[in-house]
């Protein structure tokens, strides 16, 4: 797992995009996104990710699944 930020989440049509400091961005669905995180994550939050690099939309990697930050 790696960091991310949430750079933009659109939950009508599930999918949106994650940045990282060392890295391309990263387009994640609403189905990588942890159950119970999928209608509290927000753009700016800070979430763990698994990468697959496999391109999708435009980008050059996915999220095999996301879930929100917790400290």
């Amino acid at each position: 797992m790696e960091s991310a930020t949430v750079y933009r989440w659109n939950i009508r049509n599930g999918t949106g995009v994650l940045t990282r400091p060392d890295g391309p961005p990263i387009w994640f669905h609403m189905s990588s996104v942890e159950q119970g995180d999928v209608l509290e994550i927000a753009e700016g939050d800070q979430v763990d990710v698994e990468i697959e690099n496999v391109p999708q939309g435009g980008y050059e990697c996915r999220a095999l699944s996301v879930r929100r930050h917790v400290e």
